[in-house]
């Protein structure tokens, strides 16, 4: 009984230490599509501009700061709220959808479906200990994606994508933080 039971344990131990970096990734993603909320940060990789601020709640509540464009919106389902220096105002459009293909299951899929993940070995550039990785996405749009895993949480820290939209190529970088912090509201105004 107790060689059997050793030996479930080291099939166990070898199976997670001969993981791929597709099925790393692969995990990775679902541990974000499992998290409860978080915060993440965008800016242009090329000019360090930042762009945007987000804060997530599941199932599908955003909260987006614009400091240059002076915006805050509110997202809650389908619903949105543009609060535009000082004015409230609802959109009268489904942002909710057009919003919720940043936390989407086509990543899996497309891991699921044998895309190519190359390993870039280890990499602080997300901030703390992380693992690089570097593939190629088509949808929702065709992108070069490099992505940090944290070593201790192995969630997503660090997403790049470089890509082309209407003709104008640009790099942009989404750091993600405070995953499944309680302390993160969103509600309705």
């Amino acid at each position: 009984m107790r060689r059997i039971v050793l030996s479930a344990c080291a099939l166990v131990i070898a199976g997670s230490a001969c993981a791929g970096p597709r099925e790393t990734v692969h995990d990775a993603f679902a541990k974000f599509l499992a998290a409860k909320s978080f915060r993440a940060t965008v800016t242009d990789a090329k000019s360090g501009e930042q762009l945007s601020q987000m804060e997530f709640v599941a199932p599908n509540r955003y909260h987006l700061h614009n400091d240059k464009a002076g915006t805050d919106t509110l997202i809650v389902g389908d619903d949105a709220w543009m609060n535009m220096h000082g004015q409230l105002m609802k959109v009268p459009i489904p942002v909710g959808r057009m919003i919720g293909q940043y936390r989407n299951e086509s990543t899996l899929r497309q891991m699921e479906s044998g895309i190519s993940v190359d390993d870039l070995g280890a990499d602080n550039g997300a901030g703390e200990p992380a693992h690089a990785y570097h593939y190629s996405v088509t949808e929702p749009a065709k992108a070069d994606i490099k992505l940090w895993i944290g070593d201790s949480s192995g969630m997503p820290l660090q997403i790049e994508s470089q890509g082309s939209f209407m003709g104008h190529t640009a790099t942009t970088r989404v750091h993600y933080s405070a995953f499944n912090d309680p302390s993160i509201a969103i509600s309705a105004p």
